[in-house]
């Protein structure tokens, strides 16, 4: 059972939000922006604030599978991808990603993550 800081409230979170968050915190952080951890995190920041393309959209899905198996990130022994897709708003493209956890083979959707 992963277990975590919400962190917007402080309090604590378990489960599926707190691999929202993880996942969210990673798409987030541009990889070799932190001193400390350059492998760290992923290479969708590139991808803001330019119009949602097909070839872009393959490119978007490319960078969502890398950072998940990139081994630094600490996703490979807890979560494989699945699926992945976009989802189009008014004003705002949010990603639902599909993931099998490894430990129990379960399937679990999550949605709402922002680039």
């Amino acid at each position: 059972m992963a277990t975590g800081i919400n962190e917007n409230t402080g309090l604590l979170i378990t489960d599926a939000a707190e691999r929202k968050q993880r996942l969210n915190r990673c798409f987030k952080t541009r990889r070799g922006s932190l001193p400390l951890n350059r492998a760290y995190g992923s290479n969708l920041s590139d991808r803001v604030d330019r119009n949602i393309t097909p070839d872009l959209a393959i490119d978007i899905y490319a960078d969502v599978a890398d950072a998940i198996a990139h081994p630094p990130n600490g996703f490979t022994d807890e979560l494989k991808l699945v699926k992945t897709w976009l989802e189009y708003g008014e004003n705002e493209v949010t990603l639902t990603v599909e993931v099998e956890l490894l430990f129990d083979g379960s399937i679990e959707e999550i949605s709402g993550l922002s680039l």
